[in-house]
């Protein structure tokens, strides 16, 4: 793997070989990839890869060595997890500048643009990840424009990140919104449809869709093809930096297109969404992930479903 040899590279003048190489050069690998500022969680993944390479020591595999067992809990003290109290980025600002230029109107707006947005409303109303997202298609069965919401399924050959009958298949559920405007301020935030905007999207990139993937490559050599989850989380964070642009605010310097699980599932539990269905929404199959990943405000609770209370978060 890729964080074997990686080892194997920074062992290379150590004069030990990294199959049998000492345990004390290991945590030393270890310790200078935290402090190039990895997690915890992704140095354990280059000790497991480490583990699954190297011989035992005194009869362990040397994820479970007694030595680098020490190790790991000593860094888990000296590095604990930060969970941000408030999140980096402002959901009010970038939904009311996604209802202007330069992401309106949709019909003539850059394809980049039009994109971004969907990309981010999908995102930040269905609460799921961005490798699911790049699993949605756009041929029927999997996509159906209904009345009052719009349905959509993953590839039936997309695997989720958690294997198991609760995660496998799980429909996404968006919703319209004010599908009759009645007034100009309704007219304005109906330019968040999720329904109106997937139409645009299906439309505007038919002529060069070479994917039945929903979401295409827009531009360069690619033009046409299934964008990756790379590509994606690149469109949602732009998409919060256009709008950061748009309203003339400093942009946060960190984003990350994961964020919009956290900022989605907080913004509509808080505004009265039921936990089981916030958890449905996320496919968390149990409460303890939101509770314990998640800072959530409980005092205000209203009535809303999952995307609608997180539109409305203006």
């Amino acid at each position: 793997s890729l964080k074997w040899r990686a080892f194997q590279v920074w062992l290379a003048d150590k004069g030990s070989q990294p199959q049998d190489c000492p345990v004390e050069l290991i945590l030393q690998f270890l310790l200078s990839l935290k402090r190039m500022g990895l997690s915890n969680s992704s140095v354990k993944v280059y000790l497991a890869a480490i583990s699954g390479s190297h011989v035992p020591v005194d009869g362990r595999p040397i994820f479970s060595h007694p030595l680098v067992k020490r190790f790991m809990r000593g860094l888990s003290n000296l590095y604990p997890p930060v969970r941000p109290i408030l999140p980096q980025w402002s959901l009010p600002l970038v939904l009311t500048h996604l209802m202007g230029p330069p992401f309106e109107p949709l019909a003539s707006c850059p394809l980049s643009f039009l994109c971004w947005k969907v990309a981010f409303l999908v995102a930040v109303t269905s609460a799921r990840r961005v490798s699911e997202l790049a699993a949605l298609r756009v041929d029927p069965p999997f996509l159906q424009f209904l009345p009052n919401k719009v349905a959509l399924w993953p590839s039936w050959s997309f695997l989720p990140k958690v294997i198991s009958s609760f995660h496998l298949n799980q429909r996404i559920v968006l919703p319209v919104f004010f599908p009759s405007p009645s007034s100009e301020a309704e007219v304005r935030l109906h330019t968040l449809d999720l329904r109106r905007a997937l139409l645009y999207l299906v439309a505007r990139t038919s002529g060069f869709r070479r994917s039945k993937r929903l979401f295409v490559c827009y531009h360069g050599p690619n033009k046409g093809s299934a964008a990756s989850s790379k590509s994606i989380s690149r469109w949602v964070v732009s998409a919060i930096r256009a709008a950061y642009g748009a309203a003339k605010v400093k942009c946060p310097f960190s984003l990350k297109a994961h964020s919009t699980r956290a900022v989605a599932a907080s913004a509509a539990f808080s505004r009265g969404v039921p936990l089981q269905e916030v958890c449905a929404a996320a496919t968390w199959s149990s409460a303890d992930t939101f509770v314990q990943h998640y800072a959530v405000d409980v005092a205000s609770r209203q009535a809303a479903a999952v995307g609608t209370a997180v539109l409305h978060s203006m």
